[in-house]
C-alpha cells in the first residue's frame, strides 16, 4: 500500500516543482505540499501531498491520484519511487494531447458547440474551429 511519503518521493524524483502557497510564498503549509509539472503539450498537472508521510493512501484514492493527477501507471510510479527510471516517456502510457481548457470553454460558451462535439475533436480541429468562428463576420 502506498503512503503519502511514497507520493512525495515520486513527485520529487519525477521532475515536479514545488508550488508555493501564494499567501506566504512557502511550498509547505501545515502538512500539505503542493507540486506542479508542465507537460510538453502545455498541460499543467497539479497534485498535493497531505497528511502524515507515513499514512497509507486508500486504494481508491491512490488509483484516482495515479490516473487524474499524476497520469502514470502504477508500475511507473513504483519504478520511480524505488529509484528507477525517471524519464517521463519511460513506462508511462502515451499521453493524448488535450485541448486546452480555455479553448474548450470558448468553443462551448462562445461558439455554441456541445461538449460531445468538442470531446470528439483533435487539438488542431479545435483550434481551426475557434479560428473559423473568429473570422466569421458578426
Amino acid at each position: 500500500m502506498a503512503t503519502f511519503g511514497d507520493l512525495k518521493t515520486f513527485v520529487e524524483r519525477d521532475g515536479w516543482t514545488p508550488e508555493p502557497n501564494l499567501a506566504r510564498l512557502r511550498a509547505r503549509t501545515g502538512d500539505h505540499w503542493r507540486y506542479r509539472k508542465h507537460l510538453p503539450d502545455g498541460t499543467i498537472l497539479r497534485t498535493k501531498v497531505s497528511h502524515g508521510l507515513r499514512d497509507e493512501i486508500g486504494a481508491d484514492l491512490f488509483k484516482h491520484i495515479l490516473r487524474d493527477q499524476l497520469r502514470v501507471t502504477e508500475g511507473r510510479f513504483w519504478d520511480v519511487v524505488r529509484g528507477g527510471a525517471t524519464d517521463a516517456a519511460e513506462g508511462a502510457p502515451p499521453q493524448a494531447t488535450t485541448i486546452p481548457w480555455w479553448l474548450v470553454q470558448r468553443l462551448i460558451l462562445t461558439v455554441g458547440l456541445r461538449q460531445s462535439e468538442v470531446r470528439a475533436m483533435t487539438v488542431d480541429e479545435a483550434h481551426a474551429a475557434w479560428e473559423a468562428h473568429k473570422t466569421q463576420p458578426s
